[in-house]
C-alpha cells in the first residue's frame, strides 16, 4: 500500500511514473504508449499497454491529514473516470484492438482503505456503460513505486532514478537517551576519547557539540540506510560492500598518516562522499548523508583511530 510520503511535483512525478512503465513494458517495444496531455487533455489516461491496462499518475499536492489526502485521490478518481468515460469515440481510436480492463491511479503514498471502496464504486459504474473501448469487466487499482520495485532498481542503475533522502533530523532527547544506552557506552567512550585529539585547543562545549554532531549524522544515515535497502536492495547492498572494502584499510591509513587528525578526517569524509556519489543511483544529498553515517560508525568503533 503506502510507499513514499515525501512530496512530489505532479509533473516530476508523472515523468518518473513514465519511465517506471516504460521499464516494465520495454519487450516487446510498442508494449506501452504514452498518451500526452499537452494536446486537447489526456482523456482520463496518461498511457496504455497491449495487456489491457491504463495509468493514470497522480500527486497530490498541499495535503496535511489523512482526510484531506482521501479527500483529493478520491476526487481525482471521479474526475479522470468521469473524462474516460465521456471520451469514449477517442479512446477507442486511440486504443485501437485494446480493452481496457483495469486502470490504474499511481501515486506516491495513500493509507486509507476508503479508496478502494471509492474506486470500486467507479468501476462498477464503468462497467454498466457498456463503453466499446472498455473489456466485459473492469477494476480501478492504486498503485505506488512499491509495485515497480524491480523497473525501480532498473532505473537506479543506469542512473536515470536517484535515491536522495536527507538525514532526518534527531531531536536532543534521542541523541541522549542513545549516548546512555548500555550496550553504546563504549562506542561513545571511543568517540569522547577521539573527539579530544580532533578538538584539540577547542572547548569542552565545542567538543561536546561535535560528539552531538557526530552521533546524530550516524543515527540519522542509519534511517536513510533502511529507507535505502527498502527501497533500492542492490544499490543498498553495493553502499554496504564499499563501505566495508573501504573499512578493511582504514585502521591501518589513520595509523600511518602524516596527517593532523582533524584534517584526516575531513580529508576520509569527502573522499569517501566523493566516491560514494558515483555509485548509480545515488544522489548527492544521500551521498552525503551516507558518507557521514560511515565516518561517524568508524569514529564510534574503532577503524579510524588516532
Amino acid at each position: 500500500m503506502p510507499s513514499s510520503v515525501s512530496p512530489w511535483n505532479p509533473k516530476e512525478w508523472e515523468k518518473h511514473v513514465q519511465l517506471l512503465l516504460k521499464r516494465r513494458y520495454a519487450r516487446p517495444p510498442g508494449s506501452y504508449q504514452h498518451v500526452p496531455d499537452t494536446v486537447g487533455g489526456d482523456h482520463g489516461i496518461e498511457g496504455f499497454a497491449t495487456d489491457g491496462t491504463a495509468y493514470q499518475c497522480y500527486a497530490a499536492q498541499d495535503w496535511v491529514t489523512a482526510e484531506e489526502l482521501l479527500t483529493k485521490q478520491k476526487y481525482k478518481i471521479t474526475k479522470d473516470i468521469a473524462k474516460f468515460i465521456r471520451n469514449e469515440t477517442v479512446l477507442a481510436s486511440l486504443l485501437g484492438a485494446v480493452k481496457i480492463s483495469i486502470w490504474n491511479l499511481v501515486v506516491p503514498y495513500w493509507n486509507d482503505k476508503a479508496l478502494i471502496r471509492h474506486a470500486n464504486e467507479k468501476a462498477a459504474h464503468v462497467e454498466k456503460q457498456m463503453l466499446q473501448h472498455v473489456a466485459t469487466t473492469f477494476r480501478i487499482s492504486i498503485l505506488t513505486e512499491e509495485d515497480f520495485a524491480a523497473e525501480k532498481q532498473l532505473l537506479a542503475n543506469l542512473n536515470l532514478h536517484k535515491f536522495n533522502a536527507a538525514a532526518p533530523s534527531i531531536t536532543p532527547v534521542k541523541l541522549t537517551e542513545w549516548m546512555d544506552r548500555k550496550r553504546n557506552l563504549q562506542m561513545v567512550s571511543n568517540l569522547r576519547r577521539k573527539a579530544e585529539v580532533l578538538g584539540q585547543g577547542k572547548s569542552q562545549d565545542a567538543r561536546e557539540k561535535f560528539e552531538a554532531r557526530i552521533v546524530a549524522n550516524y543515527i540519522g544515515g542509519n534511517i536513510v540506510l533502511g529507507h535505502l535497502e527498502r527501497e533500492l536492495p542492490e544499490t543498498y547492498g553495493k553502499i554496504i560492500e564499499y563501505k566495508t572494502t573501504r573499512e578493511a584499510n582504514l585502521e591501518s591509513e589513520s595509523f600511518v598518516t602524516n596527517r593532523v587528525p582533524s584534517d584526516f578526517f575531513e580529508r576520509t569524509l569527502e573522499q569517501y562522499k566523493e566516491e560514494i556519489s558515483n555509485i548509480p543511483g545515488i544522489g548527492p544529498s544521500a551521498a552525503d548523508t551516507i558518507a557521514r553515517e560511515a565516518v561517524s560508525d568508524w569514529l564510534l568503533r574503532c577503524p579510524m583511530d588516532f
